[in-house]
């Protein structure tokens, strides 16, 4: 599994784009990449594009535990939004683990995740 992250303008902060067949290992190392670069702070909102992620190896609950908590759990704040997007249904049906998970959702396209996360920013 590889990944690039790349910060800019937009609705999402920060895009996370992986490749290849997902790994408990894989995915980790997005969290400790995420939190080392000095360019991210709490309360950003986060679009991870998996299209290009085989997640047959993982369970879809792997991507709550893996990556939304321990996000939560480096800072007070965490990320405000999440927006992952993943042809896998599984995704969708991870859903909320505890009470003080980040606010997330799936979607099927990085179109339909940038209107949900573009949609939430002007409420704020």
């Amino acid at each position: 599994m590889k990944h690039s992250i790349q910060f800019g303008d937009g609705p999402a902060d920060v895009i996370v784009t992986t490749v290849g067949v997902a790994s408990l290992d894989g995915l980790d190392s997005v969290v400790v990449d995420l939190l080392d670069d000095p360019r991210y702070l709490p309360g950003m909102s986060l679009l991870f594009d998996y299209t290009r992620l085989d997640w047959s190896t993982l369970d879809a609950g792997d991507f709550v535990r893996r990556v939304h908590v321990p996000l939560k759990e480096a800072d007070l704040t965490g990320p405000a939004r999440i927006a992952a997007v993943s042809s896998d249904e599984r995704l969708v049906e991870a859903g909320v683990l505890r009470d003080d998970e980040p606010t997330w959702r799936a979607f099927r396209t990085v179109e339909e995740a940038c209107r949900w996360l573009a949609v939430a920013e002007a409420r704020s």
